[in-house]
């Protein structure tokens, strides 16, 4: 009788979950958000897979090749989402994006060599502590309000959830697992599809909301401007916490006035932008032919020569090297 129970609400979470995650997905199509619709509405089909395929109850044998190949596609399609809306970086998304996709070709090839599983088990282990690492990493650089609220709550809990049951599967204790675990894991993916409910859902308008810039948010931007003209950005290891010290004003204030003022996404790319126009500066200047590209980068505010290259490529196209001995 208690088995009973627990099955029942097992398939009352389960079909909350997959209630919630539908409804999301079909609101973000029909209004056509901008936050990455493929990549959610991916991760939407994986995960109702996942739920189909993971519970208690035996589902239909012709729905099950169907259902295990969207569960095992759902690391890629977690990671697709989660790079989408963590960075705009494509270095910082490929690390990522590789361990998922051997997640899931080892995945797919265990069924006709077993030898794999332990392999993949690590692989999705590395893969759910690189995502959390991710999204904290990157959480002091990120400007865009939204986007530093999803990845405290929905990719962190997300990638916790994926980390708990790869260790579980990674160590076969899987295998016999009472029969109260279903509604506990369904209960926790439900919980994550409405976190993730409330973030995309978000009322976004139509069009840009025309408003006046306050005086003090205006008067903001007039000091970062000055700050910046002093050359602040020549600091190296420059952070936002630094520089809304060197202004006395709250850091949230200036990630608000970097981003919704002066356009920018990212406080590295903030700064980098005149680091950059400087080291091109240096580059063009016919007196400095003699100074090397790694002394141009510590005059810049750079600590080493590869974040140097990497920035100047992001922003010109080209390596340091190759825009000085340009024709």
């Amino acid at each position: 009788m208690e088995t009973n129970w627990i099955i029942i609400s097992d398939l009352i979470l389960r079909g909350m979950a997959i209630g919630a995650i539908v409804a999301t997905a079909l609101v973000l199509i029909s209004h056509s958000r901008s936050r990455g619709t493929s990549s959610v509405a991916a991760l939407g089909v994986c995960t109702v897979c996942y739920l189909l395929i993971s519970a208690p109850t035996i589902m239909p044998i012709a729905l099950q090749p169907v259902l295990v190949a969207g569960a095992t596609l759902l690391p890629l399609a977690l990671t697709w989402m989660a790079t989408v809306q963590l960075t705009d970086d494509a270095s910082q998304r490929r690390p990522v994006l590789v361990l998922a996709l051997l997640t899931v070709v080892t995945a797919a090839l265990i069924p006709f060599w077993p030898a794999m599983t332990p392999i993949r088990g690590i692989l999705a282990i590395a893969l759910y502590l690189g995502l959390i690492i991710l999204a904290l990493a990157t959480d002091s650089d990120d400007l865009v309000i939204d986007r530093r609220r999803f990845r405290r709550g929905f990719l962190v809990a997300m990638g916790a959830l994926g980390l708990i049951v790869s260790v579980v599967e990674a160590s076969g204790l899987d295998a016999n697992l009472p029969n109260w675990i279903y509604p506990l894991q369904a209960s926790a993916i439900l919980v994550l599809a409405l976190l993730f409910a409330i973030w995309a859902l978000e009322p976004v308008a139509d069009e840009p909301i025309k408003r006046t810039v306050s005086k003090s948010r205006a008067d903001l931007t007039e000091r970062v401007e000055q700050v910046m003209r002093r050359g602040i950005w020549q600091r190296e290891g420059l952070t936002i916490g630094a520089f809304a010290e060197e202004l006395g004003v709250p850091e949230h204030q200036l990630r608000a006035t970097i981003n919704g003022e002066m356009g920018h996404r990212n406080f590295s790319t903030f700064i980098n932008v005149a680091r950059i126009k400087a080291a091109k500066e240096l580059m063009n200047d016919p007196s400095r032919g003699r100074t090397t590209i790694l002394e141009i980068a510590h005059e810049v505010g750079f600590a080493s020569l590869g974040p140097f290259n990497k920035a100047f490529r992001a922003q010109t196209g080209s390596s340091p090297r190759e825009y000085r001995n340009r024709d």
